[in-house]
């Protein structure tokens, strides 16, 4: 089984039909015709001739530091330069109906390292009007162009990116709809649209404040046009697990290796890897593990040092292989000799899914597509690449 474009996009359809508060869309509902118009979202024009999102929104600040660029109405306006009537699930599937999927929200690593979101590179230009001596004029910029540097008055010179994460599933929106970031600043795992590396929420350290001297007035309308740019930025690898099993020679990202290769190994790795989770069997001796480490740090890596029993790999895959995770026709997760619900995977996944290298998912044809995407979101969320086994796969 193959999750296509098609599934992803039902699976979709239906969900922010739901949370829109709209009638939940049949499964034969398919993509737009070339060139249609869509007004049926709150704030939100869908231009598939122009390929294009216009999106309603007006100003709210002109000088705080800022956590996001667009928020909804009734959520965040005291740290958003715009606010707007949409929702963060509204322009999720008005960017689906570009035929663009969502990326991957940064995240926190079990090591301590930040892995930034990734995803569909956006364009988005502000269109507005300002009145002086009775006339009108137009004024079309880039958004960034609103910001400056919030810890001076320096506008920015150069562009940045702005990625298109979205959300794959229902409960996702929901909670995205919550919070309304509709575009951040800051990383949030809820965004719809977010910038590409790491950005903090804290007051104190904010990357970003709103340019006095780019933002129009308070209560401005302003029309955001988002585009895809056909550029699309994969996260970085940004972390190493390492497992050392009393006696075995060290495993690398699921690979087995002697020491010579370890650190040839280690010393190609981009730069961007600065941090190793060394998971150490217990009872190995403790000058190995030490061993283990200083190869680690001599490839200046900041190491997580993490006691484990030799079973406790095993049952999670052995050795950082893949473990298989079934979807019965049920909806019931079987993870090894254990069945739960969805919810309890949910909960249970960061433990069961513990120094695996990958998930291959088998998933009963008659399994709800929805449910296979929320498993391969869990799965992801859990720090562990998920793929997709054949069909029939699953036990029955």
């Amino acid at each position: 089984m193959r999750l296509t474009a098609t599934v992803a996009f039902a699976a979709l359809l239906v969900s922010a039909s739901c949370v829109a508060g709209e009638a939940p869309a049949t499964k034969d509902a398919k993509p737009p015709a070339e060139g249609a118009i869509i007004k049926t979202l709150p704030g939100i024009v869908v231009d598939t001739k122009a390929k294009e999102v216009r999106l309603e929104a007006k100003v709210c600040q002109r000088q705080v530091g800022l956590e996001l660029a667009v928020c909804s109405e009734g959520t965040r306006e005291h740290e958003s330069i715009l606010v707007t009537k949409a929702k963060p699930s509204h322009v999720t599937f008005a960017l689906a109906l570009l035929g663009l999927e969502p990326g991957k929200p940064g995240f926190q690593t079990e090591g301590g390292a930040f892995s930034p979101p990734g995803g569909e590179v956006l364009d988005i230009t502000a269109r507005y009007t300002l009145q002086a001596d009775g006339k009108k004029e137009a004024v079309e910029k880039p958004m960034w162009k609103f910001l400056r540097f919030a810890n001076s008055d320096t506008s920015l010179e150069k562009s940045i990116d702005w990625v298109y994460v979205g959300q794959p599933d229902q409960d996702s929106l929901k909670a995205s709809d919550n919070e309304g970031t509709v575009v951040a600043l800051s990383n949030f795992r809820d965004s719809a649209i977010d910038v590409p590396f790491e950005s903090t929420d804290v007051n104190a350290n904010l990357l970003y404040a709103a340019n006095p001297k780019e933002v129009p007035p308070l209560g401005t309308p302003v029309e955001l046009v988002i585009r895809a740019t056909g550029r699309r930025i994969v996260p970085q690898k940004v972390e190493v697990v390492v497992v050392l099993l009393k006696g075995k020679p060290p495993v690398l990202d699921g690979k087995s290796m002697d020491l010579d290769d370890f650190k040839r190994s280690l010393n190609a790795m981009p730069g961007s890897v600065k941090t190793a989770v060394l998971k150490a069997d217990a009872e190995e001796s403790f000058g190995r593990v030490i061993q283990v480490r200083d190869i680690l740090e001599d490839a200046l890596m900041t190491v997580r040092l993490v006691a484990i029993k030799a079973d406790a790999v095993k049952a999670a895959g052995g050795k950082g292989e893949a473990v298989t995770v079934t979807l019965t026709a049920d909806e019931k997760v079987r993870v090894g000799d254990k069945t739960m619900s969805v919810d309890d995977f949910r909960k249970q996944a960061a433990t069961l899914l513990k120094g695996a290298s990958r998930v291959t998912l088998a998933a009963d044809p008659k399994a709800p597509q929805k449910t296979v995407v929320d498993l391969l979101t869990i799965c992801r969320e859990a720090g562990v690449t998920a793929v997709i086994g054949k069909a029939g796969a699953a036990e029955k």
